[in-house]
């Protein structure tokens, strides 16, 4: 198939309460980039690259290489570029949803690696993305499940498809797995199958802090996507990242991210 692209607007009550895919492509060939770094999208989106090589830019990782087979995951309002100049196959696939923010909330989708290299790609990528855009050429409420089911599988599938972690990454991984979790360091460590000492080593090794930092961090990214991208209330948002204490978590909200949560809702809010 040659280079498409198709958009749809997807039921609401998708968009509000499930999983909406808003849109799908591909394209085989040389790629110039969006804006030097500057794009944002209103919504997630994760590129599957088969074939070829190219780069990932955004200021909070700064410049990745990509090698096929890889994925790209974009994350909504997040300043970025990706770019091929010798040339990539890639297929694209745009969505939104309370489903899509629950699962950055789980740290299913994370932030801090956008890319994930070596991914394992679905052998009937082709195949799925030809359903896919038969789906969103269609009119209808079946077509608009079809589309937000088949997307869904893909985004599943490009994170079951992530590449053999490094020991410290395994490490930071489990980490924020469980984040949302009220453990000591002894207790995550025991969760990630490492002595405390080792623990330590691996989360300075990948992030330059300590089990503590990474864990408020890794809440408060969550919180970020759950707060932009749903109704829930702030003391929902708290319970559901960790924090038993809504109070407690707005202004620790508020250190960390210069606003307070209703603050960061009204300029963020999708």
């Amino acid at each position: 198939m040659t280079d498409w692209a198709i958009y749809s607007q997807s039921h609401p009550l998708l968009v509000e309460h499930g999983f909406a895919c808003l849109g799908a492509g591909r394209h085989e060939g040389a790629s110039p980039g969006f804006s030097g770094g500057r794009r944002r999208l209103g919504d997630y989106a994760v590129v599957f690259v088969s074939s070829g090589s190219g780069v990932y830019r955004d200021p909070f990782v700064g410049t990745i290489e990509v090698e096929a087979p890889a994925t790209i995951q974009v994350f909504p309002k997040r300043p970025h570029d990706y770019a091929s100049p010798r040339g990539w196959t890639e297929h694209w696939v745009l969505y939104s949803g309370a489903t899509a923010a629950a699962f950055e909330g789980m740290g299913v989708l994370d932030r801090r690696r956008p890319v994930q290299p070596g991914a394992r790609l679905p052998d009937d990528l082709l195949d799925r993305f030809t359903s896919l855009h038969d789906a969103l050429g269609r009119p209808g409420w079946r077509a608009a499940v079809d589309a937000s089911m088949l997307a869904q599988g893909l985004l599943a599938d490009s994170v079951a498809g992530r590449a053999s972690s490094t020991a410290s990454e395994a490490t930071v991984a489990a980490v924020q797995a469980d984040a949302g979790l009220h453990l000591d360091v002894a207790a995550r460590a025991a969760l990630a199958g490492v002595s405390v000492s080792t623990l330590r080593a691996h989360v300075r090794e990948v992030t330059g802090g300590t089990p503590n930092e990474l864990v408020i961090g890794t809440r408060i990214d969550r919180a970020c996507g759950l707060l932009a991208s749903t109704g829930l209330s702030v003391q929902a948002v708290a319970a559901s990242v960790g924090y038993d204490d809504a109070a407690y978590f707005s202004r620790l909200f508020t250190q960390r991210v210069g606003v307070g949560p209703a603050q960061f809702r009204r300029g963020h809010r999708r």
